[in-house]
Protein backbone atom coordinates (compact mmCIF):
# COMPACT_ATOMS: atom_id res chain seq x y z
CA UNK A 1 0.00 0.00 0.00
CA UNK A 2 1.04 3.72 -1.15
CA UNK A 3 2.05 5.90 2.04
CA UNK A 4 2.84 9.53 1.64
CA UNK A 5 5.97 10.16 2.98
CA UNK A 6 5.52 12.67 5.64
CA UNK A 7 2.02 12.71 6.36
CA UNK A 8 2.39 8.67 6.37
CA UNK A 9 -1.63 8.25 5.14
CA UNK A 10 -2.76 6.04 2.45
CA UNK A 11 -5.12 6.95 -0.25
CA UNK A 12 -7.86 4.80 1.17
CA UNK A 13 -7.78 6.75 4.35
CA UNK A 14 -8.86 10.18 2.45
CA UNK A 15 -11.68 11.26 1.16
CA UNK A 16 -12.31 12.67 -2.31
CA UNK A 17 -11.20 16.44 -1.46
CA UNK A 18 -9.62 18.10 1.45
CA UNK A 19 -9.72 20.87 3.29
CA UNK A 20 -6.34 22.87 4.58
CA UNK A 21 -6.15 24.32 7.64
CA UNK A 22 -2.81 25.37 9.94
CA UNK A 23 -4.15 25.29 13.26
CA UNK A 24 -4.78 21.38 14.41
CA UNK A 25 -6.87 21.98 17.26
CA UNK A 26 -9.15 23.28 14.43
CA UNK A 27 -9.23 19.63 13.12
CA UNK A 28 -10.90 18.32 16.40
CA UNK A 29 -13.76 20.94 15.90
CA UNK A 30 -14.08 20.04 11.92
CA UNK A 31 -14.08 16.35 13.19
CA UNK A 32 -16.84 17.39 15.60
CA UNK A 33 -18.99 18.06 12.55
CA UNK A 34 -18.61 15.56 10.33
CA UNK A 35 -19.94 12.01 10.10
CA UNK A 36 -18.29 8.81 10.45
CA UNK A 37 -15.05 10.68 11.25
CA UNK A 38 -11.91 8.80 11.50
CA UNK A 39 -8.56 10.36 13.26
CA UNK A 40 -5.29 9.32 11.29
CA UNK A 41 -2.34 8.77 13.62
CA UNK A 42 -0.06 12.34 13.63
CA UNK A 43 2.96 11.96 11.51
CA UNK A 44 5.23 14.94 12.13
CA UNK A 45 2.82 16.65 13.78
CA UNK A 46 0.65 16.72 10.60
CA UNK A 47 -2.99 15.56 12.00
CA UNK A 48 -5.98 15.10 9.77
CA UNK A 49 -9.52 13.58 10.29
CA UNK A 50 -11.49 12.10 7.46
CA UNK A 51 -15.47 11.82 7.61
CA UNK A 52 -18.54 12.40 5.90
CA UNK A 53 -20.62 15.62 4.77
CA UNK A 54 -23.26 16.00 2.64
CA UNK A 55 -23.01 12.51 1.66
CA UNK A 56 -19.10 12.61 0.30
CA UNK A 57 -15.76 11.78 2.01
CA UNK A 58 -14.14 14.86 2.91
CA UNK A 59 -10.44 14.84 4.73
CA UNK A 60 -9.05 17.93 6.82
CA UNK A 61 -5.81 18.07 7.46
CA UNK A 62 -3.55 20.79 9.42
CA UNK A 63 -0.48 21.82 8.15
CA UNK A 64 1.17 24.67 10.81
CA UNK A 65 1.87 27.12 9.16
CA UNK A 66 3.94 28.63 5.87
CA UNK A 67 3.72 27.70 2.21
CA UNK A 68 6.79 25.22 2.41
CA UNK A 69 4.90 22.74 4.69
CA UNK A 70 1.18 23.52 3.06
CA UNK A 71 2.47 22.51 -0.16
CA UNK A 72 3.95 19.60 1.15
CA UNK A 73 0.74 18.46 2.25
CA UNK A 74 -1.25 19.45 -0.92
CA UNK A 75 1.53 17.50 -3.08
CA UNK A 76 1.10 14.46 -0.99
CA UNK A 77 -2.52 14.26 -0.99
CA UNK A 78 -2.60 15.30 -5.02
CA UNK A 79 -0.24 12.35 -5.25
CA UNK A 80 -2.57 10.09 -3.51
CA UNK A 81 -5.79 10.92 -5.79
CA UNK A 82 -7.04 14.10 -4.51
CA UNK A 83 -7.53 16.78 -6.62
CA UNK A 84 -9.87 19.73 -4.77
CA UNK A 85 -8.55 21.53 -1.79
CA UNK A 86 -10.03 24.31 -0.26
CA UNK A 87 -7.41 26.14 2.82
CA UNK A 88 -9.17 27.73 5.56
CA UNK A 89 -8.02 30.21 8.08
CA UNK A 90 -7.54 33.62 9.38
CA UNK A 91 -6.12 36.22 7.49
CA UNK A 92 -5.06 40.07 7.55
CA UNK A 93 -7.45 41.88 5.55
CA UNK A 94 -7.51 45.88 3.91
CA UNK A 95 -10.07 48.17 3.01
CA UNK A 96 -13.05 47.93 1.87
CA UNK A 97 -13.37 44.51 3.32
CA UNK A 98 -14.07 44.41 7.30
CA UNK A 99 -13.06 42.40 10.21
CA UNK A 100 -15.42 38.98 10.04
CA UNK A 101 -16.01 39.17 6.50
CA UNK A 102 -14.85 36.08 4.72
CA UNK A 103 -12.02 36.73 1.65
CA UNK A 104 -12.28 34.40 -1.07
CA UNK A 105 -9.05 34.07 -3.76
CA UNK A 106 -9.57 35.10 -6.75
CA UNK A 107 -6.00 35.29 -7.19
CA UNK A 108 -2.77 35.54 -5.35
CA UNK A 109 0.73 37.51 -5.65
CA UNK A 110 3.69 35.57 -4.12
CA UNK A 111 6.69 37.01 -1.92
CA UNK A 112 7.41 33.45 -1.01
CA UNK A 113 9.51 31.20 -1.75
CA UNK A 114 7.98 28.39 -2.64
CA UNK A 115 5.57 29.94 -4.97
CA UNK A 116 8.70 29.81 -7.87
CA UNK A 117 9.18 26.18 -7.33
CA UNK A 118 5.92 25.31 -8.84
CA UNK A 119 6.40 27.61 -11.97
CA UNK A 120 4.93 31.22 -10.54
CA UNK A 121 7.97 33.81 -10.88
CA UNK A 122 7.95 35.95 -7.41
CA UNK A 123 5.93 39.06 -7.76
CA UNK A 124 3.59 37.15 -10.43
CA UNK A 125 -0.11 36.59 -10.09
CA UNK A 126 -1.65 32.73 -10.11
CA UNK A 127 -5.14 32.33 -10.29
CA UNK A 128 -7.02 30.52 -7.99
CA UNK A 129 -9.71 27.66 -9.32
CA UNK A 130 -12.78 29.70 -10.74
CA UNK A 131 -15.62 26.79 -9.94
CA UNK A 132 -14.35 26.53 -6.99
CA UNK A 133 -14.11 30.44 -5.59
CA UNK A 134 -17.42 30.05 -7.33
CA UNK A 135 -18.69 27.24 -4.78
CA UNK A 136 -17.16 29.27 -1.49
CA UNK A 137 -19.20 32.29 -2.62
CA UNK A 138 -22.47 30.60 -3.54
CA UNK A 139 -21.97 29.09 0.00
CA UNK A 140 -21.27 32.00 2.06
CA UNK A 141 -24.03 33.29 0.95
CA UNK A 142 -26.36 30.27 1.10
CA UNK A 143 -25.16 30.22 4.91
CA UNK A 144 -25.96 34.65 4.98
CA UNK A 145 -22.54 35.43 5.46
CA UNK A 146 -20.81 38.17 3.45
CA UNK A 147 -17.88 37.98 1.10
CA UNK A 148 -15.29 39.59 -0.64
CA UNK A 149 -13.22 37.78 -3.65
CA UNK A 150 -9.92 39.42 -4.71
CA UNK A 151 -6.12 39.23 -4.42
CA UNK A 152 -4.37 37.53 -1.42
CA UNK A 153 -0.19 38.53 -1.08
CA UNK A 154 2.05 35.84 0.68
CA UNK A 155 5.17 35.67 2.71
CA UNK A 156 7.31 33.79 4.59
CA UNK A 157 8.57 36.11 7.32
CA UNK A 158 5.58 36.81 9.56
CA UNK A 159 7.57 39.29 11.76
CA UNK A 160 9.41 41.03 9.02
CA UNK A 161 6.60 41.03 6.19
CA UNK A 162 3.39 41.13 8.01
CA UNK A 163 4.03 42.26 11.51
CA UNK A 164 6.79 44.17 13.51
CA UNK A 165 7.51 43.11 17.21
CA UNK A 166 10.93 45.01 16.85
CA UNK A 167 11.59 48.46 15.08
CA UNK A 168 13.41 46.96 12.50
CA UNK A 169 10.39 44.40 11.70
CA UNK A 170 7.68 47.22 11.92
CA UNK A 171 9.49 49.80 9.74
CA UNK A 172 9.78 46.92 7.31
CA UNK A 173 6.04 45.67 7.34
CA UNK A 174 4.64 48.93 8.04
CA UNK A 175 6.09 49.68 4.36
CA UNK A 176 5.28 46.34 2.91
CA UNK A 177 1.51 46.85 3.99
CA UNK A 178 1.33 50.10 2.71
CA UNK A 179 2.48 48.93 -0.80
CA UNK A 180 0.16 45.98 -0.75
CA UNK A 181 -2.72 48.31 -0.17
CA UNK A 182 -1.49 50.48 -3.00
CA UNK A 183 -1.73 47.65 -5.37
CA UNK A 184 -4.96 46.62 -4.46
CA UNK A 185 -4.64 43.39 -2.15
CA UNK A 186 -7.38 42.41 -0.48
CA UNK A 187 -5.72 40.00 2.38
CA UNK A 188 -2.14 38.99 3.31
CA UNK A 189 -1.23 35.72 4.60
CA UNK A 190 1.62 32.82 4.46
CA UNK A 191 0.23 30.13 2.00
CA UNK A 192 -1.87 30.73 -0.71
CA UNK A 193 0.28 31.92 -3.64
CA UNK A 194 2.12 28.63 -3.22
CA UNK A 195 -0.75 26.50 -2.97
CA UNK A 196 -2.45 28.26 -6.09
CA UNK A 197 0.69 27.65 -7.77
CA UNK A 198 1.01 24.25 -7.14
CA UNK A 199 -2.75 23.60 -8.00
CA UNK A 200 -1.58 24.99 -11.24
CA UNK A 201 1.53 23.31 -11.69
CA UNK A 202 -0.16 19.53 -10.77
CA UNK A 203 -3.72 20.63 -12.29
CA UNK A 204 -5.86 20.64 -9.30
CA UNK A 205 -8.70 22.49 -8.16
CA UNK A 206 -7.39 25.19 -5.21
CA UNK A 207 -9.04 28.11 -3.23
CA UNK A 208 -8.50 29.84 -0.58
CA UNK A 209 -11.09 31.45 1.79
CA UNK A 210 -10.01 32.91 4.86
CA UNK A 211 -11.81 34.76 8.12
CA UNK A 212 -10.71 38.76 8.03
CA UNK A 213 -9.26 39.01 11.78
CA UNK A 214 -6.61 41.60 11.57
CA UNK A 215 -7.38 45.35 9.77
CA UNK A 216 -3.91 45.40 7.75
CA UNK A 217 -3.51 49.22 8.35
CA UNK A 218 -5.22 49.77 12.07
CA UNK A 219 -3.72 46.61 13.33
CA UNK A 220 -7.22 46.46 15.01
CA UNK A 221 -8.16 43.00 15.67
CA UNK A 222 -11.24 40.96 15.89
CA UNK A 223 -12.52 39.95 19.74
CA UNK A 224 -12.61 36.57 20.54
CA UNK A 225 -16.55 36.68 20.17
CA UNK A 226 -16.75 37.06 16.84
CA UNK A 227 -13.85 35.19 16.16
CA UNK A 228 -15.43 32.18 17.87
CA UNK A 229 -18.66 32.58 15.93
CA UNK A 230 -16.80 33.16 12.93
CA UNK A 231 -14.80 30.33 13.26
CA UNK A 232 -17.56 28.03 13.17
CA UNK A 233 -19.37 29.88 9.82
CA UNK A 234 -16.12 29.17 8.18
CA UNK A 235 -16.05 25.30 8.30
CA UNK A 236 -19.77 24.91 7.65
CA UNK A 237 -18.98 27.25 4.38
CA UNK A 238 -15.56 25.75 3.34
CA UNK A 239 -17.36 22.13 3.93
CA UNK A 240 -20.74 22.83 2.00
CA UNK A 241 -18.42 24.10 -0.80
CA UNK A 242 -15.97 21.39 -1.03
CA UNK A 243 -18.23 18.76 -1.49
CA UNK A 244 -20.82 21.02 -3.78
Amino acid sequence: MKRAWYSGHSAEELGDSAILVGDPDRVERIGALLAEPVFLPVKRGLKTVTGMWNGKKVSIVAFGMGAPIATIVLHEFADLGIRRFVRIGTAMYFPPATGGEFLISDSAIGFDGTSPAYGVPTGEQVSADAALVTALVEASSAAGETSHRGLYATYDAFYRDMFGIDAKGSSRADAMRKDMNARGVMALDMETSALLAAGQDLGLAVATMCYGTVDALSQEKLGAEALEGGENQLFHIALDAITS
